[in-house]
């Protein structure tokens, strides 16, 4: 089983390189396109009402959700928190006014019990970081003790076109197990972009 100082290791040894390389969210993410990084937050803001409502993006790499809501003109309090100290700077260097932390909201979370309505995790499982599966049915409940109202989260699907062992994949039947017995309803979206799906749950 991967230790979350394991996890920590792996997942700065793909991505802090990539932003000094990059200048682009989707480029330092490791995302296919910016199409795609862009369709994961359309999923978000049609299902979920986030105007005046306290939002969470946790692995929020340089603010591009942020930056999403602000040329969508959605006014959410939004918080995001990233792992990785790079990000977190660039992302304050982009938005300044901003609310940006650096920090691991799975083992040393800086917020209280239902601090957020919604909390919201694009792209953070998709790297390989050598036990997926426990590493998410043990984030789950962390994003529940964080929501008042919603949790949405994304995976890649085992059809997708790139097939490398660099990164993980997931089905919805084997993802909704861990998150029913925490809501009181759960919708699987699919179809925004080829082979991923987002798990919409209301608290």
């Amino acid at each position: 089983m991967t230790d979350d100082k394991e996890r920590d290791k792996i997942v700065r040894s793909h991505y802090e390189p990539r932003i000094g390389c990059y200048d682009t969210g989707y480029e330092i993410l490791d995302w296919e396109s910016e199409e795609s990084q862009l369709g994961r937050f359309q999923v978000l803001v049609e299902h979920v009402s986030l105007e005046g409502k306290k939002l969470l993006d946790v692995g929020c790499g340089i603010g591009d959700l942020y930056r999403y809501l602000h040329e969508k003109e959605i006014r959410a309090d939004y918080t995001g928190i990233d792992l990785l100290e790079g990000m977190v700077e660039k992302a304050r260097c982009l938005h300044p006014e901003g609310r940006f932390l650096s920090g691991d909201i799975f083992s040393a979370s800086p917020f209280g019990a239902n601090s957020f309505d919604v909390t919201y995790c694009s792209g953070v499982f998709n790297l390989n970081m050598g036990d997926n599966s426990c590493f998410l049915r043990e984030a789950i409940p962390v994003f529940f003790h964080h929501s008042r109202e919603w949790v949405v989260f994304n995976l890649l699907d085992p059809d997708h076109y790139v097939k490398d062992e660099k990164y993980c994949f997931f089905r919805p039947e084997e993802v909704l197990p861990w998150v029913e017995p925490l809501a009181s309803r759960v919708e699987v979206v699919r179809d925004y972009v080829p082979n991923d799906f987002t798990i919409l749950a209301r608290v």
